[in-house]
């Protein structure tokens, strides 16, 4: 169960390390709203993932 946990934070990482990356090193500059878009996006299909990995793990 502790993997789990363990796994799913990795996944939550990975997802924002992704968005952190993307939007620090950009080129072009991006409005404030894609900036949140993205980050809810991205945060929303890492938990999606996460969630989805520790319901699938159970079994």
């Amino acid at each position: 169960m502790a993997a789990n946990g363990w796994l799913a934070l990795i996944i939550m990482v990975v997802a924002n390390g992704i968005v952190a990356w993307t939007l620090f090193t950009g080129v072009e500059p991006v409005s404030r709203q894609a900036k949140k878009w993205f980050f809810i996006v991205a945060n929303g299909v890492g938990l999606v993932l996460a969630i989805s990995q520790w319901i699938w793990m159970d079994f």
